[in-house]
């Protein structure tokens, strides 16, 4: 079977100059160095160079060709090839006459087919074996008792022993691999002794030429030894020794030329290695501008460890220069360092990079007590905001704004305490993780012993200024707050509606600083500062809802708030105004306003309303609701003495003596209501009592556990004192002002007319039938009251009207018995008025009134004649026909 013709697929490099180390790849390029027959490249035989590595490599040199052109291998069975690839030759004119920047070294190729070959002066296992790992050879010791005579395993050493090559290199391989290693060496000496041969056979013209040529140069020689008659040798010296003269004359230009490249070319590649340097001041400046000090800290700390200790002048100056332009960096840094404001990333970066510049430890501490001085300079003197944002700043709550418009411009005071609380949540938080980065190291400094301290009295500084503004601002003592502090500053009710929002964003700085791991102490001052805002605010807005109860008198419209109502445990209740919802509303939204605010709970509290657990804190929260009822009761009786509803108390005048009507009751521009406004008031002083008294203490209760403590039942007890208190002094006024007109028109009723009871016509009562005007002017007025009663508090009807009936009884048990005389006709119609009025008023007959009455019957002679006796009874049912519609309206 013929064997298949070379391929040549791949060639490395794919170009150069003549004698370019070419590395070929390809197949069928015979089984062993006799099989390559022939090699060109470009068209130039380089089977000279050519050196057989395995049928797929081939190693040559290429020849004088410039040209592009193919590479054909021929081998002894496959014949001539053919070439995937092709190799550009080119030729170069650079020699030593030649100028050049740097010196261009000779090289002088040796044809030789072997001495070309780099791979042959590799160290190569002659066996064609892998050589062991080193590590599994025999240790030299054990080597050196084998073999104690000089002896080497070195192929190219004089002491070579074969044995010990054998136990160096191949002490575990096989006997068999040994055999194959063998027969390797043998064809591999083989071939090189052919190899020989076949330069000699296809080189035969070339070498006998040099045989010729070297035959002449012998006779030449002789001739010329002849003639001189002298030896040739010294002549010969002679013009080596002129010859080198002359050459030493021709090339000492090119020599002091070689020298002065070899000096620049050693100062380029100097100046090439260590450009690093000559280029960091430029560098410096670069990075500065931009910022990327971490990459001029390392370029620094390179520079520094490769040329801070050279002697070299020009290092020097350069390292100079350098060490000018970090001086000037480094005081930059420490001015931006101390420069606020300054983000926490870009002040621990300023640090760490002038710690590695300059190696001052001082550099983070000053940077800690530059932010410590920008945040008191921040509480100080706040920045200012823009007016746009004012409305987002501290709201105040429209529960407690009353009638007042509080959408006005934020209080001076309140907008600075705000700012600072801002600003110390930002910044404080950012002082103390600095602190933290220094003295854990992070800032690559080693912290201070003495700096523990001083940085713990930082933060407690900043904590106790930041407490001081609060309380001085929001008008709070300096100090932890106790009751004794009731009588603060007045102008604090002014900044009710903001304290629980202020509240708030302090309990909330509190929450963040937790999450900070401050020590206890430093979180303790924040805490006593919540408790001190806590108790200020429960007085202020105690304080501010007191005020503005009292001052509820001003909204009172008149207008029915509620229907009729029913009073538990009551007949039937009465009109009421919004009056008592408004004063329940202002309680009921301040409750929910201290709910909302003094009782948020903060980390690490166990009671659920702290404030209020302090004893004194209880009593002054009792005082305080007590303060607020107080104010209702004062609200109340200032209705009830003003001016408008005094004016505007009718007066009960004799419906006999004048028919003139009441006036319409106005005052200035508002317009009281028809019923009686004392009664009104009265109506709400009871409802509020018996209805939204018990709501308003539920509500309180709520803040103490919805249990009513000591201190809220002492003030429940008062509040239902005062109450009651002022239902007297109401009943007591309504009555002054019924009681007297109404008694003061019986005796000029009775006695119109120059009416006498002696002298009263024989049968004229008994014509008449009927009451005297005085009896009729009493049940009228009577009605008109119970009336005016019915309409607005039905239920203190029987209690009103009883009083009356006890005024009207005694003054007609004084009159009846300052009559001196009665005739029978007087005798008569006084028991049938004294009979008929009993009977009328006996719903409302108290012990007192009845006993009045019976001195008053007392007081008449009794009735003697017959005919009046059964006239009477006749009489009385008559006059209870006639006036059926006034005895219906004074029924119970």
């Amino acid at each position: 079977m013929p064997a298949e013709a070379p391929t040549v697929t791949g060639i490395s490099p794919k170009e150069g100059p003549p004698g370019t180390r070419v590395t070929i790849r390809g197949q069928h390029f015979g089984n062993s160095p006799r099989d390559l027959m022939g090699l060109t490249i470009c068209g130039c035989n380089c089977l000279l160079s050519a050196e057989w590595v395995s049928p797929n490599k081939i190693i040559a040199r290429s020849g004088p060709a410039n040209c592009k052109g193919d590479i054909i291998v021929m081998t002894r069975q496959g014949g001539i090839g053919a070439s995937t690839v092709q190799f550009r030759g080119y030729m170069e004119t650079v020699g030593p006459l030649k100028e050049s920047a740097v010196w261009v070294e000779e090289e002088i190729s040796n044809w030789g087919r072997r001495a070309m070959s780099t791979t042959a002066m590799q160290q190569q296992d002659p066996l064609g074996l892998s050589v062991e790992d080193s590590s599994k050879s025999l240790p030299d010791d054990q080597m050196n008792q084998y073999f104690p005579h000089p002896s080497s395993e070195s192929l190219s050493s004089e002491d070579f022993v074969p044995a010990r090559f054998l136990l160096k290199n191949h002490h575990g391989t096989s006997f068999d691999d040994l055999k194959a290693g063998l027969s390797h060496l043998q064809r591999k000496v083989g071939a090189h002794k052919e190899g020989q041969l076949s330069f000699l056979k296809a080189n035969v013209g070339a070498v006998m030429d040099q045989l010729d040529t070297l035959c002449v140069l012998r006779d030449k020689f002789e001739q010329d030894a002849l003639q001189v008659r002298m030896m040739p040798t010294v002549r010969l010296e002679q013009s080596i020794e002129d010859s080198r003269r002359e050459a030493d004359r021709l090339f000492k230009e090119v020599l002091n030329r070689r020298e002065n490249a070899d000096a620049t070319r050693n100062a380029l590649s100097a100046m090439q290695r260590n450009k690093f340097l000559f280029l960091l001041p430029t560098s410096i400046e670069k990075n500065s501008i931009k910022g990327d000090y971490d990459l001029i800290v390392n370029d620094y700390t390179r520079a520094k460890s490769l040329f801070s200790d050279s002697d070299i002048e020009i290092f020097k100056r350069v390292f100079e220069e350098v060490d000018k332009r970090i001086d000037s960096l480094i005081s930059r840094l420490k001015t931006q360092l101390t420069t606020m404001p300054c983000t926490l990333e870009d002040q621990k970066k300023l640090a760490r990079n002038l710690a590695s510049l300059d190696g001052d430890n001082n550099h983070a501490w000053n940077a800690i007590e530059a932010r410590y001085n920008y945040l008191l300079e921040s509480l100080t003197a706040p920045p200012e905001k823009p007016p746009e944002n004012s409305n987002n700043a501290l709201s105040p709550s429209s529960k407690l704004g009353g009638g007042q418009n509080w959408q006005g411009e934020l209080p001076i005071k309140i907008q600075t305490v705000e700012d600072c609380l801002e600003v110390f949540s930002f910044q404080f938080p950012e002082l103390w993780k600095l602190g933290q980065s220094y003295f854990s190291g992070e800032l690559q400094v080693e912290a201070s012993s003495g700096h523990n301290k001083s940085f713990r009295d930082i933060i407690l500084r900043s904590i106790k200024m930041l407490c001081e503004i609060v309380k001085e601002n929001l008008t709070m003592p300096v100090g932890t707050l106790t009751p004794k502090h009731k009588n603060s500053n007045k102008n604090s009710t002014d900044f009710g509606p903001w304290l629980p929002q202020c509240l708030t964003e302090v309990v909330f700085l509190y929450k963040s600083l937790c999450g900070l791991d401050l020590p206890s102490d430093a979180l303790a001052l924040i805490n006593n500062l919540i408790q001190d805002l806590r108790f200020h605010c429960l007085l202020v807005i105690m304080k501010q809802t007191s005020e503005q109860v009292r001052m509820l008198y001003k909204q009172e419209t008149w207008v029915h708030d509620l229907p009729s109502a029913t009073l538990p445990g009551k007949q039937s209740g009465g009109l009421v105004t919004a009056l008592p919802s408004l004063f329940e509303s202002k309680v009921t939204d301040a409750v929910t306003l201290l709910k909302e605010s003094i009782f948020v709970h903060i980390p690490g509290e166990t009671t659920v309303n702290p404030i209020l657990a302090n004893p004194s804190v209880h009593s002054q929260y009792g005082s305080l609701a007590q303060s607020i009822f107080q104010g209702f009761v004062q609200t109340l009786e200032h209705l009830s003495s003003s001016k408008e509803v005094m004016s505007a108390t009718p007066m009960f005048l004799s419906q006999i003596l004048t028919s003139s009507l009441p006036p319409t009751r106005q005052s200035g521009n508002r317009k009281l209501p028809s019923e009686n406004p004392q009664l009104i008031i009265l109506s709400n002083c009871l409802y509020t009592r018996d209805i939204v008294l018990p709501s308003v203490m539920k509500s309180l209760a709520s803040l103490t556990g919805d249990q009513e403590t000591p201190p809220l039942l002492l003030a429940r007890e008062t509040a239902v004192n005062l109450l009651s208190d002022l239902d007297k002094q109401l009943c007591e006024k309504y009555l002054e002002s019924k009681t007297d007109p109404l008694v003061g028109t019986i005796e000029p009723s009775m006695y119109i007319g120059e009416f006498d009871w002696a002298k009263l016509p024989e049968r004229s009562v008994i014509e008449r039938g009927d009451l005297r005007p005085y009896i009729k002017e009493i049940l009228a007025n009577l009605i008109s009251v119970n009336c005016e009663v019915q309409n607005v508090l039905p239920s203190q009807c029987r209690r009103l009207l009883s009083y009356i009936v006890e005024m009207i009884a005694e003054e007609v048990s004084r009159l009846m018995t300052c009559i001196p005389n009665f005739n029978d006709e007087g005798v008569l119609q006084a028991h049938i008025d004294l009979a008929f009025l009993r009977k009328t008023l006996s719903p409302f007959c108290t012990p007192t009134a009845k006993a009045f009455f019976n001195e008053a019957l007392e007081a008449v002679p009794p009735v003697q004649k017959a005919e009046h006796k059964k006239a009477m009874e006749h009489i009385f049912i008559g006059i209870e026909a006639k006036m059926r519609l006034q005895l219906l309206c004074l029924k119970p």
